[in-house]
C-alpha cells in the first residue's frame, strides 16, 4: 500500500541533485489544511550546533518579476492565431 500524506504531515528527502550552495540540502512536501506545500531545508551551523533552516510555500508558487505580468485570455488567443503553425 502506497503512503498517503495526511493533513499536518511533512515528508523530506535528501536533495541528491544539489549543484550549488543556494539549493536546499533537503526537499519535500507538506499537507497543511488540505493544501499541498513545497518544503526546502538547509543544514546550518550555529552557536548551539547544527540545525535546519527552511522555507515552505504553495506547491504551485511561481515567482514573477515586476516587469512580467500575466497576459489576458484575449491577447493569448490573438498570439495563438498569429502563429504560423
Amino acid at each position: 500500500m502506497a503512503y498517503e500524506q495526511k493533513d499536518g504531515d511533512i515528508s523530506v528527502f535528501k536533495n541528491n541533485k544539489k549543484e550549488t550552495e543556494k539549493q536546499p540540502d533537503y526537499t519535500g512536501t507538506a499537507l497543511i489544511n488540505g493544501q499541498k506545500m513545497k518544503v526546502a531545508l538547509w543544514v546550518k551551523e550555529g552557536q548551539k550546533g547544527k540545525f535546519f533552516a527552511g522555507k515552505i510555500q504553495e506547491d504551485n508558487y511561481r515567482p514573477q518579476s515586476d516587469n512580467m505580468k500575466p497576459i489576458s485570455d484575449a491577447l493569448a488567443q490573438q498570439v495563438d492565431n498569429d502563429l504560423p503553425f
